[in-house]
C-alpha cells in the first residue's frame, strides 16, 4: 500500500489494496488513514481506483490534505472493493510536506 509521489516527471502512482466494505454509507468516508508520510497542499482526485464486481461499477477515491484516503458516494455493508493500480499526473499548483 502506498502512493509514490514523482515530483520530477509530475506523476502520482497510486498501489492501494482491496477492501470489504463492513458499514453502509451514503457520503465520501476515509478507508484508510496514514499517520506519517507526505500529504498534499490541496485535495487530489484519485479518479476510480475500485471496482466492485457485485454491481458491475467503480469507487473513486480522494487524498485529503490530512493524508487520509476517502472513497466518494455510497457504500453498501459487504460490498467488495478490488482495486487496481494507477499513474495520475500530480495536479498544478499541489506541493508535498
Amino acid at each position: 500500500m502506498r502512493i509514490l509521489v514523482d515530483r520530477s516527471n509530475r506523476l502520482l502512482h497510486v498501489d492501494l489494496s482491496g477492501f470489504q466494505s463492513t458499514v453502509t454509507l451514503s457520503d465520501t468516508f476515509p478507508v484508510f488513514l496514514y499517520d506519517s508520510g507526505v500529504r498534499p497542499s490541496a485535495d487530489i482526485q484519485l479518479g476510480c481506483l475500485w471496482s466492485l464486481p457485485s454491481g458491475m461499477w467503480g469507487k473513486q477515491a480522494i487524498w485529503q490534505t490530512d493524508g487520509k484516503i476517502a472513497v466518494i458516494g455510497n457504500m453498501t455493508n459487504g460490498d467488495r472493493c478490488i482495486h487496481t493500480p494507477k499513474t495520475l499526473p500530480i495536479p498544478d499548483g499541489v506541493t508535498f510536506a
